[in-house]
């Protein structure tokens, strides 16, 4: 059962029983509407009502409902404006998985087939889901098919044994959509989030008109560490940090990014913004800009303060791309890549020094004054960008006449902000197209850059 996948429309929130199909989302069979911030435990999963022992329904409670249903549907949880504060793990384990009833909130692997599920937040700067530095905010079992909508994962860690993914673990096909996540911590890695493929899990993550930022990995994927099976369309990656490689994404696996901006993270080796071993890593209209590799400055080095490509055997494909104004040891080196890359389009950099290229070569590169591109900020749109400061060499200097495209060949309408493109004769290279104009109203983000309650 595929969720109706939605791009450029965050959700408006819908209570009082009223269906998400209206939202772009899938009907619900099953609806549980969250009436407490009170982190409760369902008391009976054989009645089908999401009911605590105070008789009223918690986010945790509907959780357990939607693991113990049987039967095949569209499973749908609303989680009114609020912060939900996990409380910590019950168990010997303190640090492991201890099921459903304490600590991070568990979704297992469904107990019936052909079962969707969707969780859906009153807006990511309205609804959070707070994990008290006390555990993992949420875990997806591999077998599940769900969606994750309109919600801010913050403050969860890991630490100890299993303590993988402080934000989120995947081992299920999941969506994250108009989502943010955020100040979450693993003493090892995947920091933000964890996508897990391999040992039959089939993971497949896509994350839509999201913000990944300041979170933190001990060791590899500050941001996210992501096996499997996995696309990043719309988003903003910014502000992480990894102790080892990947400030702000650690690729193992195949991994499609599309209309996105990866910024302001840090590794403190290689791969500030995108360190990518084994399988395809693929850029397509992607900002990478002020990422910054060897953060520490310490005897072990770094490079590939922009993007550190790691195995040969693997490719990294950028088309149509900017990636600028990275650097190592937080000093102003350019360091924009290292490794090999294969070209296509016309991709900008601020050096080419420390890559070798391949696929169009020469044709399909140039460079790109850092003075004329702006700070990350709200540009408009639903997620912070880098906009284009005037005279800039990204504006309608792509080279294909069709237009910029995605991996499977679409042509690409909007940019990151949802703003039409081309606004002039072309498209322009990376994530935001300068003169165009966004839609009104498409923030997750609310009144500021930097929203909490």
């Amino acid at each position: 059962m595929n969720p109706i996948r939605r791009t450029h429309h965050p959700l408006q929130a819908l209570m009082g029983g009223l269906l998400i199909a209206a939202a772009g989302l899938a009907h619900a069979d099953f609806l549980f509407t969250v009436n407490t911030t009170a982190d409760l435990v369902d008391i009976n999963f054989s009645d089908v009502q999401c009911r605590t022992a105070a008789n009223n329904c918690s986010l945790r409670a509907a959780i357990m409902q939607a693991n113990h249903l049987s039967a095949a549907g569209v499973i749908t949880i609303v989680v009114p404006v609020g912060v939900y504060v996990l409380g910590p793990p019950v168990g010997s384990d303190p640090n492991g998985d201890n099921g459903e009833a304490s600590g991070g909130l568990n979704i297992t692997t469904p107990l019936g087939p052909d079962q969707y599920l969707q969780i859906v937040g009153a807006g990511a700067d309205r609804t959070f889901i707070d994990g008290n530095q006390t555990d993992r905010v949420m875990e997806f079992a591999a077998g599940r098919v769900a969606r994750i909508e309109g919600l801010t994962l913050r403050n969860g860690r890991r630490g100890g044994i299993n303590s993988f993914a402080g934000g989120l673990l995947n081992f299920a096909e999941l969506t994250i959509a108009n989502c943010i996540v955020e100040n979450n911590r693993s003493e090892s890695s995947g920091g933000g989030v964890i996508s897990e493929g391999g040992s039959g899990s089939g993971a497949r993550l896509d994350i839509i008109d999201s913000i990944i930022r300041n979170n933190q990995a001990a060791f590899a994927g500050g941001g996210l560490s992501l096996s499997g099976i996995n696309t990043i369309r719309g988003s903003t990656i910014h502000g992480n940090s990894a102790g080892i490689s990947g400030g702000g994404i650690y690729a193992h696996a195949t991994t499609y990014i599309v209309n996105s901006t990866i910024s302001s993270n840090v590794a403190n080796t290689d791969g500030g913004g995108i360190y990518a071993t084994l399988a395809t890593t693929a850029l397509y209209n992607v900002s990478v800009v002020n990422n910054d590799a060897d953060h520490d400055r310490d005897q072990n080095g770094g490079i590939g303060g922009g993007v550190f490509i790691a195995a040969t055997n693997g490719r990294f494909i950028v088309v149509n791309s900017l990636i600028a104004s990275n650097t190592i040891l937080d000093a102003p080196i350019d360091d924009d890549c290292n490794g090999p890359l294969e070209v296509y389009g016309w991709n900008l950099f601020g050096t080419t020094s420390g890559c070798s290229y391949s696929g169009n070569g020469t044709a399909a590169r140039g460079l790109v004054a850092l003075n004329s591109i702006g700070p990350l900020q709200d540009n408009g749109g639903p997620t912070p960008t880098h906009a284009l400061l005037a005279g800039s060499a990204a504006i309608d200097t792509t080279r294909d006449v069709l237009g910029c495209v995605d991996e499977i060949g679409i042509r690409l309408d909007f940019d990151q902000r949802g703003a039409p493109r081309p606004a002039g004769m072309r498209c322009d290279v990376g994530a935001y197209e300068y003169g165009a104009i966004p839609p009104v109203n498409e923030r997750i983000f609310g009144s500021g850059f930097d929203v909490a309650p």
